[in-house]
């Protein structure tokens, strides 16, 4: 298979040209902030008309469930003849379901929890340790042992087991003042 060449890099050669390409940039970066603040404003406004819709409707079927709850529990017998949990009526299945099981217990917080466990034949099944570096603290040491110098240099040093830390110098453009962009993307436009 032949080995595809990327295209040539087109720079700039002078302070000018170079000039024009960065204001290209800011006028671009503001162009896509305006694009991203009339997503928002057209998604707040798509949602809250969904929330307006949605919230009589969630406390219909709340109120609904109410209703039949209490019918259920008086008509189960009657209707499974003690058989089944649900059944199918009206295009739903009503009944009642096991929820999934959770630990609960009488020590408080968790922590406590933990502390009554460990001691015990259980410790070893019931308690969760995780592992995971620090790499802030590893960061400061690394940085810390750096200035280190004689007596003070520890017997270990954390670089000797194979820890260093690495930086690189990378490109970047930050727009310093970018300009307000006013973009009418279509659709209604009726501000509220």
């Amino acid at each position: 298979m032949a080995r595809l060449r990327s295209p040539a890099q087109r720079a700039p050669q002078t302070v000018q040209q170079a000039t024009a390409l960065a204001t290209r940039y800011a006028v671009l970066s503001a162009e896509v902030d305006a694009i991203d603040a009339r997503r928002a404003a057209l998604m707040a406004r798509v949602n809250g008309a969904a929330d307006a819709l949605l919230v009589p409707i969630a406390a219909e079927l709340k109120d609904i469930a109410k209703q039949l709850k209490p019918w259920w529990a008086a008509s189960i017998e009657e209707l499974t003849g003690g058989k089944r949990k649900s059944i199918e009526i009206g295009g739903c299945t009503i009944g009642y379901r096991i929820s999934p099981p959770k630990v609960v217990h009488d020590h408080g917080k968790d922590g406590d929890a933990v502390t009554m466990l460990m001691g015990t034949p259980y410790e070893a099944i019931t308690i969760r340790v995780s592992h995971a570096l620090d790499k802030p603290a590893i960061l400061k040491v690394l940085d810390e042992q750096g200035l280190l110098d004689g007596d003070d240099v520890p017997d270990v040093l954390l670089s000797s087991l194979g820890f260093r830390s690495k930086q690189t110098e990378d490109f970047f453009i930050d727009v310093i003042a970018p300009a307000a962009i006013e973009l009418g993307l279509g659709g209604d436009e009726t501000s509220s």
